[in-house]
């Protein structure tokens, strides 16, 4: 018999909730006190551990086969002792919020598998030689393996994995729309339940789309925005066929973020050539003939993709950049107003001021009034 305290303490210890009843299954004590009562999820699986615990010393049922989550169970004789629930692995996916919260299940501490057994141990007071992590993985992998052989089940590759991983990183959105297998790559039905079978591969397929979309050039939070997107959708399809459009319309959609993000970038990089050429030469006289010679493109096509890209047409940034170059030389040198003009290459300095006035709405004097510096650092 176990006291309280020392309950308490192999609680604080081990960090897995521990219930104790007696041979007619009446609570004697708990630790933490402050558990909550267990929903009908729960309560199933409970029942389910009694049942084993009659003809069993010990037990640990999971609660779903694709859930690290877990109850353990045993006695010596004179007490039952309930282990749990605990989290033994990541359970902030997708598929296991969906879970926890479809089923109401309490929130479980974190705990590894080995240390429930070992309180197993403890409790029925003696070593479980049949018990190894190793040998419980194995088992699994054994039978899994048989299972997806005599269902004709089978699993693509790693490789087939890298293919497809890199036509999204590549952004080849129509090599992906255009082949089946890219969006559609074979893998096994582990769930009896069809449905959710393929809601589960989908949710980590729209997953691993996000992931090579960023690492093919998309911002993170773009590419985590959409994957939250299609994992919403995906909550709301109704058949096996929704969930399976719905996986290949992500696939595409995320290689074609990354090629449109591409063709942004390449575009870009003649705009910011455009910029530098016309900031190096902002003492010349600039035209838009000249600049579009420099990048490479035609003077109609470097307009459209200047404005598109910096919101303003590249005449009026080619003034703007004159206009900061004179501020300057207003602020810091004591050239004449005259000279300015002509420094910029503007045709008067009639034409000059009322540029001036237009930007900064006072003329060029008034700004040296008020801006000149008379002692320099």
């Amino acid at each position: 018999m176990y006291d309280k305290a020392t309950i308490q303490i192999l609680f604080r210890f081990s960090q897995i909730p521990i219930t104790v009843y007696d041979l007619d299954w009446n609570q004697l004590m708990s630790a933490p006190s402050n558990l909550i009562e267990p929903g009908k999820y729960e309560r199933n699986i409970f029942e389910k551990l009694q049942t084993e615990l009659i003809t069993n010393d010990h037990c640990f049922l999971p609660y779903q086969e694709m859930v690290p989550i877990g109850i353990g169970g045993c006695t010596d004789g004179t007490m039952y002792y309930v282990l749990g629930p605990v989290a033994y692995g990541r359970t902030d996916d997708f598929m296991c919020r969906q879970f926890i919260k479809k089923n109401s299940i309490r929130e479980c501490y974190k705990s590894q598998l080995e240390s429930v057994y070992s309180l197993i141990e403890y409790f029925i007071g003696r070593k479980l030689e049949d018990y190894t992590g190793d040998t419980v993985k194995e088992s699994l992998i054994t039978n899994e393996a048989i299972r997806q052989i005599d269902n004709f089940d089978q699993n693509h590759s790693f490789r087939d994995e890298l293919t497809w991983f890199e036509h999204i990183t590549n952004g080849d959105y129509e090599y992906m729309d255009n082949h089946v297998f890219s969006t559609t790559t074979s893998h096994p039905v582990i769930l009896d339940n069809l449905m959710k079978n393929e809601e589960y591969i989908t949710a980590i397929s729209i997953s691993l789309a996000a992931r090579a979309a960023i690492s093919g050039g998309v911002s993170s939070s773009e590419g985590f925005l959409n994957n939250d997107i299609f994992l919403k959708r995906l909550s709301e399809c109704r058949n096996v066929q929704e969930v399976i459009n719905l996986k290949k319309e992500s696939q595409v959609y995320f290689a074609k973020l990354v090629a449109n993000n591409k063709k942004k970038n390449a575009m870009n990089i003649y705009v910011e050539k455009a910029k530098k050429y016309i900031e190096t030469n902002r003492f010349k006289q600039v035209k838009i003939e000249d600049v579009a010679r420099e990048v490479g493109l035609s003077k109609n096509y470097l307009q459209k993709l200047f404005k598109s890209n910096e919101g303003v047409s590249i005449s009026e940034y080619i003034s703007d950049v004159k206009i900061e170059a004179a501020c300057n030389m207003l602020k810091y040198s004591d050239r004449k107003i005259r000279d300015i003009a002509e420094y910029l290459h503007y045709g008067s300095i009639s034409h000059f001021s009322v540029a001036f006035r237009n930007k900064m709405n006072i003329s060029p004097k008034e700004y040296r009034d008020r801006n000149r510096r008379i002692t320099f650092l």
